[in-house]
Order: structure tokens, then sequence, then C-alpha cells
């Protein structure tokens, strides 16, 4: 009997030395794939935070060509006002 509980012990080890390197295996994978999504991550984050600048340019350019398309089609107004008053002037004469 001593020698087969013997033998049981070895293929315990060898079980267990088995189970050791498979669970290392799975934990090197595991950090390879969280550093790859953390370099994903940190890229990602960088060009959400560029696109929320250009996004801010783009909004306060915006705004800035409405307020200059509104002055444009005031003076626009302005102008064919005063020329449709120097018509009726010269009209006139």
């Amino acid at each position: 009997m001593g020698n087969s509980t013997g033998g049981d012990t070895g293929s315990d080890d060898a079980a267990k030395e088995s189970q050791k390197r498979r669970i290392q295996m799975e934990l090197l994978i595991l950090d390879s794939d969280t550093r790859k999504l953390t370099t994903e991550k940190t890229t990602l984050d960088a060009e959400l935070r560029k696109l929320r600048q250009d996004g801010e340019r783009i909004r306060l350019n915006l705004d800035s060509k409405k307020k200059r398309y509104d002055i444009v089609v005031r003076e626009i107004a302005s102008k064919e006002e005063d020329t449709k008053h120097l018509k009726k002037k010269l009209n006139t004469l």
C-alpha cells in the first residue's frame, strides 16, 4: 500500500505542477490582454480629448460665422434700402 500512496503523491504533485503552469499561462495571457487594453484606453482617451477640443473650436467658429452672417444680412438689407431710396430720388429729378 505504501508504494501506491507514494505513486499517488507523485501523480498529485505532477497534477498540481501542471495546474500551476496552466494558471501561470492564463495569468500571462490576461496580463498581456490587460496591457493591450490599457494602451488602447490611453489612445482612445487622447483621441476623445482631441475631438472634444476640435468640437469646441468648431462651435466657436460656428458662432463667429453666424454673427458675421447676421451682420452681412443686415448690411445687405441696408444697402438695398439705400439703393431703393437713391433710385426714387433719381426718378424724381
